[in-house]
């Protein structure tokens, strides 16, 4: 217990995630989010031109309709300020992804700790030629990050770049 050694570490010495230059995703990603807000938007005005068609009451449906044009500007909106703030970085012994806007988030996970990392394209995804990278962790039950909106030659690319880390930190 002699060797025993718990020094202090200065936090200033460490590197500074802010300062890292993130790549951006796909302005296609905005495309698709767009649409998934389209199509639920569709569904509540079908729910809306329900109401109007059983008699509802002009004020109820004037006041819905309102909310609903208020709420759906919003999501429009909203989706276009996350697309300028989604961005990730490899670093030369962690990933970093950054996502939000008006709550912030950066998650950065060490190659050490990653299991694995997978590319995943859904229908939208598909016909907007663009991927999703999911990095696992140990632990987890699902990803840790999911990287939406890459083109799939880089969601490859980044892909195989974390299964490189990873074999290299097994070494």
């Amino acid at each position: 217990m002699d060797n025993f050694s718990n020094t202090e570490i200065d936090l200033n010495a460490l590197p500074q995630y802010q300062e890292v230059e993130y790549q951006p995703v796909s302005k296609k990603y905005l495309i698709k989010t767009n649409i998934s807000t389209g199509i639920f938007m569709l569904f509540v005005f079908a729910g809306w031109g329900a109401l109007v068609y059983n008699g509802v009451g002009y004020y109820y449906t004037a006041i819905s309709l309102i909310f609903i044009l208020l709420f759906f500007s919003f999501r429009f909106w909203n989706n276009f300020k996350l697309q300028q703030n989604y961005g990730y970085a490899l670093r030369e012994k962690d990933i970093l992804y950054k996502r939000g806007f008006l709550v912030n988030s950066t998650t950065v996970i060490p190659f050490n700790r990653i299991q694995h990392a997978s590319v995943s394209r859904d229908m939208f995804d598909k016909f907007l030629e663009i991927s999703s990278v999911q990095v696992f962790t140990a632990g987890g039950s699902g990803s840790d990050i999911s990287i939406p909106g890459l083109k799939p030659e880089e969601a490859f690319q980044l892909k195989e770049a974390l299964a490189g880390k990873l074999s290299e930190n097994d070494s």
